[in-house]
C-alpha cells in the first residue's frame, strides 16, 4: 500500500476500535469524531527528526538515527496496531473532556474533534521529539541517556539461555541495577554498565545467561527486587497465572467507594483554561506512563502538581521524563522528612484527584497506602497504574518494554527467534492514556452523581488491548456514524510538529504537537508549560 492508502487504513482502523471502545465502557459521546488522513504531515514529521538535536557529536547522531526510524514508521503499514488505538483513546478522551465541560455549564452544541492519524502516531514517539535549550538541562539529560541506554535494558537486546528461549532485563533505576547485578553475581560495578561499554557488555551478558534457563532468570530477578522476563508468545502468557489474570481483568477497573450527592467536587465556573480548569491533581506519578496520564489532565486545563524529591534538572531519570512534566508545577518532598511527609498529608487533603504509578505499596511504609489515603480525604478519587494485573503479580516491578517482551508483542511484531519491539514506547503512552480517560470518566461521574472510586488499569493490560485490537481490525467491520474519515487538513492545525512553551525550569522546550483539536477548547496548549519548586496547588 502506499502513504495515502496506509493512512486510511489506519484512520478506518481508529473507527473501529473507537466504536469497541464506546460500547466496552458504556460510554455516550455526544460530539462527532474526524480522522484525518492527511498525506502532507508526512513532510512536516520527516523534516523535524533532524531539526533542533539536543545532543552533542556521536550521541546526536544516534537520536537522529532513532528518530528517522521512529517517524518513518508512522507511514508505514503496522504488524501490531498501535496508531489507531492512541486516536481512538485520545479522541474519547476529548469527548469525555467535553461531557465535564457540559456538566461545568458551557455549551457544546455544534463543535467537533479532530484526530490526525500520523499526529497519533506522533505520541508514542514523544520521547525521542522534544527539544529545549537550557545548558544545564541538556548535560543533565545526556548523563541520564547514557547511564540509561546500556546492556541490561530490554529495549535494546534480548539473551538468550540455557534451555535457548530468551530473556530481557529492564532495569531503570541505579538501586534495581545494583540489584541485578548483585544477584547476577557479575564481576562488574553496576554503574559501569553504560552506552559507552554497551558492546563489550552485551557479549559479557549473553554468557553470562548462557548459564541459566530462562524461568529461573526471571524470577531471580524479581525476587532480587529488579525485574526481567522470559519473552513469550500471548498463547505461552496467557497460559501463566498472571496471563490468565490479565485475560478476566477490564480494560479500565472502577472500584466504587461511595456515591452520594455530597461528595461532589465544589468547583467554579470558572473555565478559562479548559474543562478541567480548578480541578486539583496531585501527581504521584514516574517515568513515562503515569505522566503521560496526568499530562492529558493537565492538557484539558486540571492544576496538577508532581510530586518530586529534588529539582527537575537533577532528576535520575531525566533523559525519560521531560516529557511527562509537560503542563505541570512541581514540589520537592522528602518523605523520610517529618515536615515534607506531613505538607504531602495537607496536599492530599486539598486534591480531587491522586494519579499514582510507582509500585504498589511503595508509600505504605509512610502511612500513604491508598486505605490511609481514603481516611486522609475520603472524596479523593484514586487513580492506579500498574505493570500486571491488580490481583496476580500486583506488588511487582515493570516497565513499558517488559510489558511488551512478557505479553507476546514483541514476538508478534517479530518472531521467538527474533523478537522485535514496537515503535517508541507505546506501553507506556497507550497505558497512560487509558488511565486518563477513565480518571476523565471518574470526573464526569463524580459531577454527575458524586460517585467516589478507584480507576485501575496496567503496563500489561494495555499490552493485551493492543492483541485485541489487532485482532479486532483483522474482522470485517462495519463502523457507526459516530466517525467520519477525511483526507482534507484543517487549516492552521496539524502542521507543526512541536509546540513551544517557556518553563521556569529548564527555559524554552518543544514538546512533540497533540493529536487531536477540540473545536471548543482550541487552545490547550496553552497550558503545556511547567515550572519547578513549587509549595502547593496554585
Amino acid at each position: 500500500m502506499n502513504t495515502k492508502e496506509i493512512l486510511n487504513k489506519k484512520a478506518y482502523d481508529a473507527q473501529v476500535i473507537y466504536d469497541y471502545l464506546v460500547n466496552l465502557l458504556n460510554l455516550e459521546p455526544k460530539l462527532p469524531v474526524i480522522f484525518i488522513a492527511d498525506t502532507n504531515t508526512e513532510k512536516e514529521l520527516k523534516r523535524n527528526y533532524l531539526a533542533e538535536n539536543p545532543f552533542p557529536h556521536i550521541i546526536a547522531l544516534v537520536l537522529a538515527k532513532l528518530r528517522k526510524a521512529a517517524v518513518d514508521k508512522l507511514f508505514l503499514e503496522e504488524k501490531v496496531l498501535q496508531t489507531p488505538v492512541i486516536a481512538a483513546v485520545l479522541s474519547l478522551c476529548a469527548n469525555v473532556a467535553s461531557e465535564i465541560g457540559e456538566l461545568r455549564g458551557d455549551n457544546l452544541s455544534n463543535e467537533k474533534i479532530y484526530s490526525d492519524i500520523s499526529y497519533a502516531g506522533l505520541q508514542a514517539i514523544r520521547l525521542y521529539m522534544a527539544n529545549y535549550d537550557d545548558k544545564e538541562f541538556k548535560k543533565s539529560r545526556l548523563a541520564s541517556a547514557i547511564r540509561v541506554d546500556n546492556a541490561i535494558n530490554g529495549s535494546f537486546y534480548k539473551y538468550k539461555t540455557k534451555d535457548n528461549k530468551y530473556v530481557s532485563f529492564h532495569v531503570y533505576y541505579q538501586d534495581q541495577q545494583q540489584k541485578l547485578v548483585k544477584a547476577l553475581n557479575l564481576n562488574k560495578p553496576s554503574d559501569k554498565f553504560t552506552l559507552k561499554s554497551i558492546l563489550f557488555d552485551v557479549r559479557y551478558l549473553s554468557g553470562v545467561t548462557k548459564n541459566y534457563n530462562a524461568q529461573d532468570l526471571e524470577d531471580l530477578s524479581f525476587k532480587c527486587g529488579a525485574c526481567a522476563c522470559v519473552i513469550r508468545s500471548r498463547k505461552q502468557f496467557e497460559a501463566t497465572e498472571v496471563g490468565k489474570a490479565l485475560t478476566e481483568m477490564p480494560l479500565i477497573r472502577f472500584k466504587e467507594f461511595d456515591k452520594n450527592p455530597n461528595c461532589k467536587m465544589n468547583l467554579s465556573k470558572d473555565l478559562s483554561k479548559g474543562p478541567l480548569t480548578g480541578i486539583k491533581v496531585l501527581d504521584l506519578t514516574h517515568i513515562i506512563a503515569g505522566p503521560a496520564c496526568s499530562r492529558i489532565l493537565a492538557e484539558y486545563g486540571a492544576d496538577v502538581l508532581l510530586v518530586r524529591r529534588g529539582k527537575f534538572i537533577e532528576q535520575e531519570q531525566a533523559m525519560l521524563e521531560l516529557d511527562g512534566w509537560a503542563g505541570k508545577n512541581s514540589i520537592q518532598l522528602d518523605l523520610n522528612k517529618k515536615e515534607d511527609l506531613a505538607r504531602m498529608k495537607e496536599l492530599i487533603k486539598e486534591a480531587h484527584i491522586i494519579t499514582y504509578s510507582y509500585q504498589d505499596g511503595c508509600f505504605d511504609k509512610f502511612g500513604l497506602s491508598i486505605e490511609e489515603i481514603r481516611k486522609i480525604n475520603p472524596m479523593v478519587i484514586y487513580s492506579h497504574l500498574m505493570c500486571f494485573s491488580d490481583t496476580v503479580w500486583r506488588d511487582r516491578p515493570g516497565w513499558a518494554p517488559l510489558a511488551e517482551d512478557i505479553t507476546g508483542l514483541s514476538v508478534r511484531n517479530g518472531s521467538l527467534e527474533k523478537p522485535i519491539n514496537l515503535n517508541g514506547v507505546p506501553l507506556d503512552y497507550i497505558p497512560g492514556f487509558i488511565l486518563a480517560l477513565g480518571t476523565l470518566i471518574a470526573i464526569r461521574d463524580n459531577l454527575k452523581e458524586g460517585r467516589v472510586c478507584q480507576v485501575t488499569t496496567s503496563l500489561t493490560r494495555g499490552a493485551m488491548f493492543l492483541h485485541e485490537a489487532t485482532d479486532l481490525c483483522q474482522k470485517e467491520n462495519k463502523v457507526s456514524d459516530r466517525t467520519q474519515i477525511s483526507e482534507t487538513p484543517i487549516d492552521g492545525r496539524f502542521n507543526k510538529s512541536r509546540i513551544y512553551v517557556e518553563t521556569k525550569a529548564v527555559g524554552r522546550v518543544g514538546f512533540p504537537a497533540p493529536a487531536t483539536y477540540h473545536t471548543k477548547y482550541s487552545n490547550l496548549e496553552a497550558n503545556m508549560s511547567f515550572s519547578d519548586g513549587n509549595h502547593g496547588f496554585f
